[in-house]
């Protein structure tokens, strides 16, 4: 275990660039790379190419802040997770019993304004379903996304749909029953006849394959964006808007609290 911030820090993000592979996500392991970054020039700004554990204190952590905010320009959301990610390393040598305790305790977080979680109308929906795209994978991310509008499910749990995870009632109805990837949960999906529809046209028979064959969730940045963009969406459209879409639908329907 390195003795050094930025050297433990590199340690850190190699751990989580081969964990990000075993869960196919990568998005704790691309913020992690920002956030050292962002300790990298704070270090140089103060003449430094590195610092010890032990000689981190108080006033180290309360000048990143005030660098970020002033030097760096940085909102409240992106200098969190950069506080974040030093006291991650700093935990992680206290562990290692380098340090004994965490010397930026007092070091608050910074206030954040209320989330705003965005999601697309019904209207916007509705013209979602009436507007195929022309290429075939923009077309395949575009059912994705509406599929998740009316189930619930992130991304990544579409992206590990297996054929053995649908099931059938005895009133022929089907429905989806799988762990979800991010909290290990089990779920029970009663699926819309829209959301049936979609899944007819792919896998539901080969148990060796997902029933989409879709790529990782950070290769369709741009494909979403872009049918966001065809259908004259105001904001920039996203694929976790699908699960705010969801939720409001629900609510809207009465089917939860």
């Amino acid at each position: 275990m390195p003795t050094y911030l930025l050297q433990a820090g590199k340690v850190e993000i190699e751990r989580l660039r081969v964990r990000s592979i075993e869960i196919n996500s990568t998005t704790t392991y691309r913020q992690s790379k920002i956030s050292q970054l962002n300790l990298q020039q704070f270090l140089q700004s103060r003449g430094m190419e590195d610092i010890l554990f032990t000689d981190i204190t108080e006033e180290f952590g309360e000048s990143f802040k005030t660098f970020m905010k002033s030097t760096a320009q940085r909102k409240a959301g992106y200098i969190n997770k950069c506080i974040t990610w030093l006291n991650r390393l700093i935990y992680i040598s206290i562990d290692e019993e380098i340090l004994r305790s965490n010397p930026l305790e007092e070091v608050k977080y910074e206030k954040k304004e209320p989330a705003k979680h965005r999601y697309i109308s019904r209207e916007e929906l509705k013209k979602m379903l009436e507007t195929p795209m022309s290429e075939p994978r923009l077309e395949l991310v575009r059912r994705a996304f509406i599929f998740s509008s009316l189930t619930g499910l992130a991304y990544v749990d579409i992206h590990r749909l297996y054929p053995h995870h649908i099931g059938k009632t005895s009133e022929g109805k089907l429905y989806i029953r799988k762990q979800r990837v991010k909290t290990n949960v089990e779920a029970f999906i009663p699926l819309h006849p829209v959301a049936e529809e979609i899944l007819s046209l792919y896998n539901l028979t080969d148990d060796s394959q997902p029933v989409f064959p879709l790529p990782s969730r950070d290769r369709i940045w741009y494909d979403i964006n872009q049918i966001g963009a065809t259908l004259g969406l105001k904001e920039n459209l996203s694929y976790h808007q699908s699960r705010h879409t969801f939720g409001t639908l629900a609510l809207s329907a009465g089917l939860c609290h």
